[in-house]
């Protein structure tokens, strides 16, 4: 069912404040369970000082925060290269050490060569890897799949299609037939209300498509939760549905030449209490 997976993108940045990973071990999960090769992005941000003119000290601690972070990279990938060993994983390691800037520019360059990119659930839109994984949905052309801090490395069994008939639902469904044919269940589900369908395919059309697959599907409409937004009312289905991977695509808005993510997409790239599989 993964033969369209055989090479995976692991993201990890190192910001030394001892965070944990749910994304390595689902990544070596896949990796084992679709015999794909596995890269290990290990990455550590390298501080630069806005100016040369500043003290001694100053270039002192930045150059020894520099090392430190650094140096816990390193470890970070020799830990999670031996952990790929034990799992009989084929993998290679990157251990980039860059401005944000640069770090930004090299995690898309390796996406766009990898079929699927995997990360850590952030606690935040200001943390640094929030927006490494917002540049890797918008610019590198592949799927991301955001594993949650509290997950099991585990397939899903039961996955939610959030559906709107546009063509990055579509892409997304696309990109995501291999975890939605592994499912034992697949809702497409549809917020009726929220915003003019009259011209987009309706879930109804796409439920036959998937079962060509082989694949186990159900179609629900439902408007908007009384005094909630979209954000409420698919978590709310998420939870109704029992579901554990939800499938969207990603979607963005131009503001003063800048990406400013929707309410929505900003909602399931942090909070999402289930696996996401985004698409653009």
């Amino acid at each position: 069912m993964f033969e369209a997976i055989k090479n995976i993108l692991v993201s990890l940045t190192e910001e030394g404040r001892n965070e944990s990973t749910t994304a390595l071990p689902f990544a070596l999960f896949l990796a084992e369970t679709a015999g794909a090769h596995l890269t290990i992005h290990a990455a550590s941000l390298r501080l630069k000082l806005p100016s040369a003119m500043v003290s001694r000290m100053a270039a002192r601690l930045v150059a020894e925060e520099n090392r430190r972070l650094a140096a816990l990279a390193d470890r970070l990938a020799s830990e999670a290269e031996r952990e790929a060993g034990l799992s009989g994983v084929s993998c290679s390691i990157e251990i980039p050490h860059l401005p944000y800037a640069d770090l930004r520019a090299t995690l898309i360059s390796q996406a766009r060569v990898h079929d699927l990119a995997i990360f850590d659930a952030q606690e935040s839109l200001l943390m640094p890897d929030s927006g490494l994984i917002e540049a890797t949905l918008f610019e590198s052309g592949r799927p991301i799949l955001i594993v949650p801090n509290d997950h099991a490395a585990v397939l899903p069994k039961r996955v939610l299609i959030a559906w709107d008939g546009s063509a990055r639902a579509a892409r997304a469904v696309a990109d995501a037939l291999p975890f939605l044919k592994a499912a034992e269940a697949v809702e497409v589900f549809t917020i009726v209300g929220e915003k003019d369908l009259s011209n987009s395919v309706p879930g109804a059309e796409l439920a036959p498509r998937l079962a060509h697959h082989g694949i186990k599907v159900t179609v629900k409409d439902r408007p908007l939760m009384r005094g909630g937004n979209v954000s409420d009312t698919l978590r709310d289905q998420i939870g109704l549905s029992r579901a554990d991977m939800i499938v969207m695509g990603g979607y963005v808005h131009s503001r003063l030449q800048e990406w400013v993510l929707g309410g929505l997409t900003r909602s399931m790239l942090v909070g999402s209490p289930v696996l996401v599989s985004m698409s653009h």
